[in-house]
């Protein structure tokens, strides 16, 4: 088991003192300090401040302690140590619900709505994992252009794009992140979406680091690369997101991935909801993000300054 093997999984300790569905009262006189609801995140900055904000609505609104495991690992890491009980929950996103927790499926689902109730089904059923409500923002995978680019082109879209490389014009330079170049969801699956298979294989790809993208396309040391949607660099490095107008990229709004039996346990659905609604554009999202990446805020700071400016906290 990983890092947090110390924490007993629930259903040991139940077994442990003897009680079942009995409630939080009984739990807590038998569970001492493990009576605590962990929350986890993955470690970049947007998924930080995502486990924050629940961390702290849950501080706020409920009487258990709440443990802090943010920065915790990839998504998948994450996944597990819910499934294992070592942490209650984390934040995922919808796109990454479907297309990279298992079972694999290879279905492209532009409808968020329809993304989040699928993947909650599934989560449910195949995992026993209650999905609760996801943000209204949309922090996709996007394909971002130089300024100098676009104006030497006037391509806005990736329709544009793909005819752009049909005709020949291939001397460019993409910048990608590494999972980006292998995921079903990420280039692969673009260029088969968009019909481009062949002349991509002669266009010059260059791994990078994710974040580092931004900074490269900014000082027009590459044409295009792979960038998130809220990613605050895109307004910092004025770069252009090319419009997905045949709708490849998959909704990736964010929703709290809960144990099961912590959700019938303990009443935590409502405050972590709560989260989800007070966060409505990309744009509001953008904002918080630049302030942990361009001003160097501390995420939980950031986190509490929202909740307060809702009223929710």
């Amino acid at each position: 088991m990983g890092p947090l093997d110390t924490k007993a999984s629930r259903r040991t300790i139940l077994k442990t003192c003897g009680v079942g569905a009995a409630g939080i009262t009984t739990m807590a006189g038998c569970l001492g300090d493990e009576d605590e609801i962990a929350v986890a995140s993955m470690q970049w900055s947007e998924a930080r401040l995502m486990g924050y904000l629940g961390y702290e609505m849950l501080q706020e609104h409920t009487d258990y302690s709440v443990g802090d495991e943010t920065s915790l690992g990839g998504s998948r890491q994450c996944f597990e140590a819910v499934q294992n009980e070592e942490v209650d929950l984390y934040h995922i996103y919808t796109g990454g619900a479907w297309s990279e927790l298992p079972p694999q499926r290879d279905d492209l689902i532009s409808d968020p709505d329809e993304l989040y109730e699928r993947a909650r089904d599934d989560l449910e059923e195949e995992h026993g994992l209650a999905y609760l409500e996801p943000a209204s923002f949309d922090n996709t995978y996007a394909i971002g252009a130089s300024s100098e680019w676009v104006n030497e082109t006037g391509i806005e879209t990736l329709s544009e794009l793909a005819d752009h490389l049909e005709n020949g014009n291939i001397d460019i330079t993409i910048v990608l992140g590494p999972e980006f170049q292998e995921r079903s969801d990420g280039w692969p699956g673009l260029i088969e979406h968009y019909d481009i298979e062949e002349p991509a294989e002669d266009i010059d790809i260059q791994s990078v680091e994710a974040d580092l993208t931004y900074e490269i396309l900014g000082e027009d040391e590459a044409d295009l690369g792979m960038v998130f949607s809220t990613n605050p660099n895109i307004q910092q490095f004025d770069l252009t997101v090319l419009e997905d107008d045949e709708e490849f990229f998959l909704p990736y709004n964010p929703a709290p991935l809960v144990h099961g039996e912590t959700i019938e346990e303990y009443d935590i659905e409502e405050p972590l909801n709560e989260v989800s609604r007070s966060l409505a554009s990309e744009e509001e999202v953008q904002e918080l993000n630049a302030r942990i990446d361009l001003e160097g805020e501390d995420p939980q700071d950031v986190a509490r300054d929202h909740l307060e400016g809702n009223s929710l906290i």
